[in-house]
C-alpha cells in the first residue's frame, strides 16, 4: 500500500509542478491560465501528449511539431523534481498528515515563484497572497516548535532580506532584491520558524556560490529563488540534526 500512495504523490506532484509552472511563466504577462500550453517560438498549441508530465516531452521528441524549435529540457526537469520531493515527501512525512500538507503547499508556492523568477527575474505578489494565509495559519496552528517562533521567523526572514535590500541599493545604487523576494522570506520565516530559516539563507547562498556561475553565468540578472527553494529544503530537512550537532560541541 505504501508504495501505491508514492507513486500517486510522484504522479501528483509531477502534475501539480507542470500546472504551476505554467502558472509562475504565464502569471506575470497576464495571460491567461486556462489555455493550454503554446510553443514559445511558434505560438502553435502543443498537442495533449506533449503535455503529459515529464514522458510528454519524449512524446514530442524534445521539440515542438509544427515549427521544429527545441522544447527546454528545464520542463520534464521541474516536473521530476516535483514528483520526486512530493514522494519523499510522503516517506519523510508519512505519520504526520498535517505537516506533509503544510510542506507540500510550501512546495508548490516556491515552484510557483521559482518559475517566474527563472522565466521573468519576478515574484509575483498575487501568487503570495494565495499561499500566504493558509501556510501561516497552518504554521502557527501546528509549529514546528512553538508558535511563536513561527511568527519571529517571518519578521527575522523579512527584516534580514529588507536589510540586505537596503544596503545593496546604498552600496551599489540599484536594486539588489525586489520587493517580492522580501516578503517571499516572511513566508519561509513562518514555514521553518526562526531556527531554521538563517540556515536556509546559507545553504541558498552556498549553492549559488558554487553553482551559480557555472550553470547560469550567461543569466544577467541571476535568479536567486532557485537557490532559496534548494535552500529552504535542505534547512528544513537537515537544519535540526545540524543544530544538534553543533549545540553538542559545545
Amino acid at each position: 500500500m505504501t508504495w501505491i500512495i508514492i507513486i500517486y504523490a510522484f504522479i501528483l506532484g509531477a502534475a501539480f509542478t507542470s500546472f504551476l509552472t505554467l502558472v509562475g511563466m504565464r502569471l506575470p504577462k497576464d495571460k491567461t491560465l486556462l489555455g493550454r500550453s503554446e510553443c514559445d517560438s511558434c505560438g502553435e498549441t502543443i498537442p495533449w501528449y506533449g503535455l503529459i508530465p515529464i514522458v510528454g516531452y519524449f512524446f514530442v521528441k524534445g521539440k515542438c511539431p509544427y515549427c521544429g524549435n527545441k522544447v527546454s529540457p528545464i520542463y520534464p526537469l521541474y516536473e521530476l523534481f516535483g514528483g520526486l520531493i512530493f514522494a519523499g515527501g510522503y516517506l519523510y512525512l508519512m505519520d504526520n498528515v498535517v505537516e506533509y500538507v503544510i510542506m507540500m503547499l510550501f512546495v508548490m508556492l516556491m515552484t510557483t515563484v521559482t518559475a517566474s523568477d527563472v522565466k521573468h527575474q519576478l515574484v509575483p505578489d498575487k501568487v503570495l497572497i494565495v499561499f500566504a494565509p493558509f501556510l501561516i495559519v497552518l504554521r502557527v496552528l501546528y509549529p514546528l516548535t512553538t508558535p511563536l517562533y513561527a511568527l519571529l521567523g517571518g519578521v527575522a526572514g523579512f527584516l534580514f532580506m529588507w536589510l540586505m535590500a537596503w544596503y545593496g541599493k546604498k552600496r551599489f545604487k540599484q536594486e539588489a532584491l525586489g520587493g517580492g523576494d522580501i516578503k517571499l522570506y516572511a513566508i519561509i520565516g513562518v514555514v521553518l520558524e526562526i531556527h531554521l530559516v538563517f540556515m536556509s539563507l546559507f545553504f541558498a547562498a552556498l549553492i549559488g556560490l558554487i553553482i551559480g556561475k557555472a550553470v547560469i553565468k550567461r543569466m544577467n540578472p541571476i535568479p536567486f529563488v532557485p537557490f532559496i527553494y534548494l535552500g529552504s529544503i535542505l534547512a528544513y530537512v537537515f537544519g535540526p540534526s545540524l543544530l544538534e550537532l553543533y549545540l553538542g560541541l559545545l
